[in-house]
């Protein structure tokens, strides 16, 4: 359990004091997420508990038992560590996400696109009237046409390869 309320009683500091100078390291903390601290809702990242300890001089440990802040697993043994370069580091979330990735046969696409165009293209009733069924056939419509176009321009390029004698032209 954290001893934020503790602290900030002791060293007369407000939470709200404690927010404006998190703020200055991470402008995402609003006074909701410090509350969720302060309430052990959630704990802080690193950069930002560095801001914490020194609004309230004080550790990490002053506020936290280090179970609580040690969040990578505890391995039987130091050649499972990353760290050390020796055996098998136990898989992280990151980790097994990317090994699920690995094995799946699809590829996931993140496109930033002008809002407007987003809206009006990718609404319900105009992706009917352009005849898919959602935005991800339409993506996929279009891959399909993108891989049939390049599939036409290697086959060309193929082709006046063939003609030449060594692959290049006179």
């Amino acid at each position: 359990m954290s001893k934020y309320k503790g602290l900030m009683l002791k060293r007369g500091v407000m939470q709200k004091d404690v927010a404006e100078s998190v703020r200055r390291v991470d402008p995402r903390v609003d006074t909701a997420l410090m509350s969720k601290f302060v309430n052990d809702v959630c704990l802080p990242t690193p950069p930002v508990l560095n801001a914490i300890c020194k609004t309230l001089s004080c550790a990490p440990l002053d506020i936290y038992d280090p179970r609580e802040i040690t969040l990578a697993p505890q391995s039987a043994t130091a050649a499972e560590t990353p760290a050390t370069g020796g055996g098998r580091a136990v898989p992280t979330d990151t980790q097994r996400s990317r090994d699920r990735r690995a094995k799946n046969d699809f590829y996931n696409l993140t496109v930033e696109i002008p809002r407007d165009v987003a809206e009006r293209v990718f609404s319900p009733d105009a992706l009917r009237k352009l005849g898919y069924l959602s935005v991800s056939d339409c993506v996929r419509h279009a891959v399909a046409a993108l891989d049939k176009r390049l599939s036409t321009i290697t086959a060309k390029e193929k082709a006046a390869d063939a003609g030449t004698s060594d692959g290049k032209a006179d």
